[in-house]
């Protein structure tokens, strides 16, 4: 029924008011009042149009009562459109907009300031979830000396009290030049300004004990040390800088053995998984910067001459990271340049992103204010220092400013540089839920470390006792391959136990391995994996079970879940099933004893999932197993699916999603 003559001009009366209203508060804009402006506008009978009107009406009631309650500094507020830009969900605006960006945004750094209690930790917790289900590939680190993150059960943790960190340079480095070149940051970090000649000789009489020793070991700080501790000066001067220089160095040794060993933890391992490193047990602020310092430096090594990228590969987070990187030391007014700001620039470039968590942002190294672009502030900041720093960063009014005061729990303010908007966005950090009280799962690494020894202690090696070493090694990493040949799908203490050899022994045969292509480490969850390659079959004239595979890993994996099929009762498997396509196969195909049939799709990434689940349509399978390496991995898949609109829904709803650790429960529940 259309409105009567009579009441379009009183509506229209009403509408020119309305508008007027909702122009002086601002709100004209919002897409929400547009629509419903456009449905009063285009609305064909009364009925619809008081209702609209109604709704209109009540907005606006509710804005100027929150207006009335709470007076906000930081308005306008920030449209959806323009704070809606990503998958990772940062805040609540105050008006509930949801504030979302690009993961790879924060590869220009970040800063998140807060007293503790506040959220601090909630945000980034927050975050990190979030990235290990949108981004599996973006590798987590998180350095944390308060033990705040232990509800991360998705993540690895570590306790660096049981970490030992050798000189072992990236593949493709000198081993030689990357030692030599980490001294003046040593120096830097010990705030040794005249000893850095001081640890270059001790670096080369290092190595040359090193070139003598008799054994497979490599070269750490407590052999700095020990060299330093030879030198005689001949004059006074020169005895003051060694003492400083041995000082200094022992500052960082400190009581524990974080660079006291033969070997120690690989760090290629340590970031090739999300993981949470317990460090309670660091006590003094220079061994805490000459962890990160040494860790970013090993990056910098690594990624210092790849090709400039804009997507993160790893992400370093550092709580309370004042002891990490607070202002350097100095000495007679006298102000030296941190090479921090050198190492973050390249490590961006190569898409390696760093994120500080401090109370006092007044005290952080200059280098990192600079270079760290987006900030976050949870929970009220005092100090006019600390409050001097967000105000030039975000460019805040002194009343802005003033505001953060008085800031409440979870309360933040975000600003992200490059965003759609370009002002700071003041909202609420999403609640995250404290997770089931529990001993945290700390994962033993100290079968990958060899307790410290000096090389002077140990006798230089005869001409005859490297070639029966040589034999040794070459005996066990002979015995190692045939073991991995014919129990592929074995643990580590399995191996270790049938070899009938020492954990030493072991580690020297896998890595000489690994060196010379016989093996490929790999990690599914928790379980690690040495995965024989062709190279090694050949080596034993033993027939290639997988030549057919895109892969070596993919077709171990397709191996592995055929395996554990066989291992329940009533199936039957077949691999590398013809799927009707040219040259197109189905992984893993079981059948139940009801002739239902499944299929099992196994992948490594998801790269190729649309093209692979394209060859399953129109086929007789029950459902459709995606399986995957860990949990993680499995998340991003289904969370790939159910974006994905170019498939039938049909085919969709036979997706089950599965991850090894879990793929015997998920047969037995789901398949027999």
């Amino acid at each position: 029924m259309s409105i009567p003559l009579a009441l379009l001009e009183e509506n229209a009366r009403k509408i020119r008011a309305l508008e007027q209203e909702l122009r002086e508060n601002e709100l004209l804009s919002d897409p929400k009042i547009q629509f419903l402006l456009k449905t009063i506008n285009e609305a064909r009978n009364q009925r619809i149009f008081d209702s609209k009107l109604e709704h209109l009406f009540e907005f606006l009631k509710m804005f100027n009562t929150d207006a009335q309650r709470t007076y906000d500094s930081f308005r306008p507020y920030g449209p959806e459109v323009l704070l809606n830009q990503g998958d990772l969900h940062l805040l609540d605006q105050m008006d509930g907009v949801k504030f979302s960006i690009d993961p790879d945004k924060l590869l220009t750094g970040a800063l998140v300031l807060g007293p503790q209690g506040m959220g601090k930790s909630r945000l980034i917790t927050s975050i990190c979830k979030q990235l290990s289900i949108i981004r599996p590939d973006i590798k987590v680190l998180i350095l944390d000396p308060k033990n705040g993150f232990s509800s991360l059960s998705v993540f690895r943790h570590l306790d660096l009290g049981k970490m030992s960190f050798d000189l072992s340079s990236p593949l493709g480095v000198e081993q030689d030049n990357y030692i030599t070149e980490f001294m003046p940051i040593l120096a830097n970090i010990t705030s040794v300004i005249f000893g850095v000649d001081f640890f270059n000789r001790a670096v080369d009489d290092s190595l040359s004990q090193l070139r003598g020793y008799g054994g497979d070991t490599t070269l750490c700080l407590k052999d700095i040390y020990e060299s330093l501790a030879k030198f005689k000066p001949k004059s006074f001067r020169t005895q003051g800088y060694l003492d400083a220089a041995k000082f200094g160095l022992s500052q960082l040794l400190g009581p524990s053995n974080i660079f006291s060993c033969r070997k120690g933890l690989s760090l290629d391992w340590l970031f090739g998984e999300n993981t949470v490193i317990n460090a309670r047990c660091l006590t003094g602020e220079v061994e805490c910067k000459g962890l990160l310092n040494y860790l970013l430096f090993w990056l910098y090594q690594k990624y210092r001459n790849v090709s400039e990228t804009k997507v993160i590969k790893h992400l370093l987070i550092i709580d309370d990271s004042t002891r990490f990187v607070g202002v350097p030391n100095t000495f007679h007014s006298e102000k030296r340049t941190s090479p921090l700001g050198h190492i973050l620039a390249v490590l961006r470039s190569a898409g390696v992103a760093v994120m500080f968590a401090t109370q006092i942002p007044s005290q952080i190294d200059p280098a990192v204010l600079a270079l760290s672009r987006n900030m976050f502030v949870v929970g009220n900041i005092n100090g006019e220092n600390n409050l001097r720093v967000l105000q030039s960063y975000m460019s805040l009014t002194p009343e802005q400013k003033s505001s953060i005061l008085r800031f409440q729990k979870r309360e933040s303010l975000a600003f992200i540089s490059g965003s759609a908007w370009s002002r700071p966005v003041h909202g609420w950090v999403p609640f995250v839920p404290d997770e089931a009280e529990g001993d945290v799962n700390i994962t033993d690494c100290s079968n990958m470390i060899v307790p410290w020894h000096s090389l002077t202690e140990v006798p230089k090696s005869e001409a005859p006792k490297p070639i029966k070493q040589v034999s040794n090694v070459n005996t066990a990493l002979d015995k190692l391959l045939l073991d991995c040949i014919h129990y592929p799908y074995s643990k580590v203490r399995e191996h270790i136990d049938r070899m009938g050899v020492s954990v030493r022994v072991y580690e020297t045969a896998v890595n000489s391995a690994l060196q010379e292509g016989y093996l490929l480490h790999s990690m599914s969850g928790k379980s690690v994996y040495l995965i024989p390659t062709k190279q090694t079959y050949d080596k034993f004239n033993v027939p290639v079970p997988y030549e057919r595979s895109v892969s070596v890993e993919h077709s171990f994996y397709v191996g592995l879940a055929a395996h554990l099929s066989k291992q329940c009762k009533g199936l039957k498997v077949q691999t590398e099933t013809p799927a009707g396509q040219k040259g197109a196969t189905i992984d893993v195909t079981l059948i139940n004893g009801k002739a239902e049939m499944f299929a099992v799709e196994i992948t490594l990434n998801t790269g190729n999932l649309l093209s692979n689940a394209a060859k399953l349509q129109d086929t007789s399978y029950k459902k459709i197993v995606w399986l995957t390496k860990d949990a993680a991995s499995a998340k991003a898949v289904k969370a790939y699916f159910n974006k994905i609109t170019s498939l039938p829904n049909e085919l969709i709803d036979k997706f089950e999603y599965s991850h090894f650790s879990k793929f015997n429960s998920f047969l037995k529940k789901g398949i027999v």
